[in-house]
């Protein structure tokens, strides 16, 4: 997410939205398979290349995905970013407490604290 936010900032398009559509994407799927997998308690089909999530999802967190999916505009990717952190928290944080570990709270907030620094300093 650092590297992501960094490259967005620099205006570096082609690197942001490789880390955006490949590094960032798939850890978030992977996140989220584990919260579908966990909401219905048992494997389901998730489709090729996760194509099922629209059915598989609540219709608000769904919305939320869609939103990390900007056009090339520098403030639609900013705000893909901080839908992704959403998604990731809420998600997240769910998973961490069906399997009985503790979500890493602090961790995110100096990650978010991190990058609004960058931000103020990028304009």
């Amino acid at each position: 997410m650092k590297t992501f936010a960094e490259y967005t900032l620099r205006k570096e398009l082609p690197a942001a939205m490789f880390y955006l559509n490949t590094a960032v994407r798939d850890l978030l799927n992977r996140m989220l398979r584990w919260f579908i997998y966990l909401n219905y308690g048992k494997p389901v089909d998730m489709g090729i290349l996760d194509s099922n999530l629209e059915k598989l999802l609540e219709k608000k967190l769904f919305i939320l995905y869609k939103k990390t999916y900007p056009n090339a505009d520098y403030e639609h990717i900013r705000q893909a970013y901080d839908a992704v952190t959403e998604l990731w928290s809420y998600a997240g944080k769910a998973v961490a407490e069906n399997r009985g570990f503790r979500y890493p709270e602090e961790d995110e907030k100096n990650m978010l604290e991190f990058i609004q620094q960058l931000r103020r300093q990028a304009r």
